[in-house]
């Protein structure tokens, strides 16, 4: 178990979907603004998407529970990296 900082989790998501996109024979278009909808603008389907909750949590390397983050802001880049941050460092055992 890892406490991670937000810049950290962004770092690990922009690798994530580039690599994913790749794989499809696809760019990123534009770089991930804090406001991007991974799902809204078709960065990533809704699998991809369940995809990168799992990707998210072995980072972490402990599971995150999604069920409190506000399934609107599931998909974008700046709540979903404050949340994993958080969830981060409310889980990793004190050192």
């Amino acid at each position: 178990m890892k406490a991670v900082e937000p810049e950290e989790v962004r770092k690990f998501i922009e690798q994530f979907v580039e690599k994913k996109l790749n794989a499809e024979g696809r760019e990123l278009p534009v770089p991930l603004s804090d406001d991007c909808d991974l799902l809204l603008t078709g960065v990533v389907d809704s699998f991809g998407i369940l995809e990168l909750m799992t990707a998210l949590s072995d980072f972490c390397g402990q599971d995150i529970d999604f069920e409190q983050l506000d399934p609107d802001q599931m998909t974008i880049i700046e709540p979903l990296c404050r949340f994993v941050s958080a969830q981060s460092f409310a889980i990793a055992p004190s050192l």
